[in-house]
């Protein structure tokens, strides 16, 4: 009899631990995930920034991916017409769509670094959706061609280094 109180007290103790050690189900913020490719294959994304500055009415938000490890860099950078937090979700087109905030075909850039070596192209066409989770976690989605023939395509989900500057 008594081993099986022992056993009974046993198991409440473990049931009641494991019920506390639980995955919390409330976490609604995605964590990173990253299926952005670049012509097909996998672009690394190491850090994610988000810059929005504005004078008055005027201004934009730069976003850039960060790829790369020693003496070789790339970096993807959108520019998109909002330049707030409170405005940035939405959908972006280039050229211009009935409906979608304008990308910017200029500001938005690949650029590669290896060494001293630098190469840059520009978007020729492209479109992006940016959903604001929480906090400083967006889900980033494009599809985008450059004017050298570049792909970019998929979605980054992830937490940004987030800074908007208003005057």
């Amino acid at each position: 009899m008594r081993k099986s109180v022992r056993l009974i007290k046993t198991i409440l103790v473990l049931l009641i631990v494991i019920s506390f050690t639980q995955c919390d189900e409330d976490d609604v913020t995605p964590k990173t995930i990253n299926t952005v490719k670049m012509d097909g294959n996998d672009y690394a994304i190491a850090s994610a920034t988000m810059i929005g500055m504005s004078i008055d009415d005027f201004g934009s938000t730069s976003i850039s991916f960060m790829s790369g490890t020693g003496l070789q860099s790339r970096i993807l950078s959108l520019n998109v017409e909002s330049f707030t937090a409170a405005t940035i979700e939405g959908e972006y087109a280039f050229p211009e769509v009935t409906g979608k905030k304008l990308l910017d075909d200029w500001l938005t850039d690949y650029s590669y670094y290896e060494g001293t070596e630098q190469y840059s192209s520009n978007l020729e066409t492209g479109e992006v959706s940016i959903t604001h989770n929480s906090g400083n976690n967006y889900t980033v989605s494009m599809d985008l061609v450059m004017i050298d023939g570049v792909t970019f395509t998929g979605l980054y989900t992830g937490d940004f280094q987030v800074m908007f500057s208003n005057h």
